[in-house]
């Protein structure tokens, strides 16, 4: 019988190819019978991994989020993990294709050694970038205590010194209630601090209870009108989910109070595609994204971006001059149930 050209390709393609039909391996070519017998390779889970419907490594996709395979892959190179037989883990790269409504084909191979390095060389800038912007968030922290607390307080310091040269009693009166409104405003910078470091109401009552208590706080602040639109009912997220959600929007908010030159903005906040979706939209003066994301940081744009890749989710940022500015942000969601 004459093998066709195409037939002798699918036979000596160095990738493992399998031909799927429904749920169920039809053929498969050398390459293909050569890793089922050095690899433990349930067809079934990779199958599942390269619709976005499971994981390699876990059980359940809610421990799948920082694994090497995550759920927001392209079906057209996706992460994969195989044990060999030793029980040591290896990396490959799959694809998963449609031919007709019922028949698939999956291939998969092996990273070359360029890539591994490259994915090191990767991990070691993010691990670095995550390094630096710990720094700077302590330096900021450093500026605030010595030039809000420590200040306050010496101003304080000062004031109850002067009260053992007071003669008057009605003006140690006056000046015991000057320094107990010194108190209350120190205390509220405290409390200020405090909740710019962790908002207690994102860990008390969840995402959308504490994006209503910061944009009311901004708009009390900045007199800028915040219009907040939760498309979602109030659930709880993972903890980084919400944490990064949070932080997104709290740059992208000040960002458009700070340099869009606007009265007002719009927040939205919805689920799309297994996935958590914030947009910020202000209709301000906008700005060239190229020359910023080339000679600038001062908008924060890098830092939301790495937040958001951090965990598989992406950032798109489309302004227009005149126009004004959108920034969306897509994380993917690991529902938990928390009692």
């Amino acid at each position: 019988m004459k093998i066709s050209i195409m037939e002798k390709v699918f036979e000596e393609t160095k990738d493992a190819l399998f031909l799927i039909d429904g749920n169920t391996c039809i053929r498969q070519n050398k390459a293909a019978n050569d890793l089922a017998s050095s690899y433990l390779l349930p067809l079934e889970k990779v199958l599942e991994i390269a619709k976005g419907e499971g994981c390699m490594l876990h059980s359940t996709m809610e421990k799948c989020l920082d694994c090497e395979v995550r759920a927001d892959w392209d079906q057209a190179a996706f992460p994969l993990v195989l044990e060999n037989l030793k029980g040591g883990q290896e990396q490959f790269s799959g694809s998963y294709t449609m031919i007709d409504q019922r028949k698939t084909l999956l291939s998969i191979r092996r990273l070359a050694v360029e890539d591994r390095l490259q994915q090191v060389i990767q991990n070691k800038r993010l691990i670095e970038y995550v390094n630096q912007a710990h720094e700077n968030e302590r330096r900021v922290l450093s500026q605030e205590l010595h030039d809000g607390l420590a200040q306050s307080i010496y101003s304080l310091m000062l004031e109850t010194r002067q009260l053992k040269w007071c003669q008057q009693t009605e003006d140690l009166s006056i000046k015991l209630q000057k320094i107990d409104e010194d108190f209350v405003a120190l205390l509220g910078e405290v409390k200020q601090l405090a909740m710019d470091l962790r908002p207690t109401a994102l860990d008390d009552l969840g995402l959308i209870p504490a994006i209503e208590t910061l944009l009311h706080r901004l708009t009390e602040t900045t007199g800028v009108v915040i219009h907040f639109i939760p498309m979602i009912e109030n659930k709880r997220f993972p903890d980084r989910v919400e944490t990064i959600t949070y932080r997104v929007l709290q740059e992208s908010v000040m960002n458009s109070i700070k340099h869009a030159i606007v009265d007002e903005l719009f927040v939205t906040l919805s689920e799309q595609a297994a996935h958590l979706v914030l947009t910020v939209r202000d209709h301000g003066k906008g700005f060239d994204i190229q020359k910023v994301t080339e000679f600038s940081q001062g908008l924060g744009l890098l830092n939301m971006q790495e937040r958001a890749e951090s965990i598989g989710g992406h950032l798109t940022v489309h302004s227009e001059k005149s126009e004004g500015t959108v920034v969306t942000l897509r994380l993917p969601i690991q529902w938990e149930v928390l009692k």
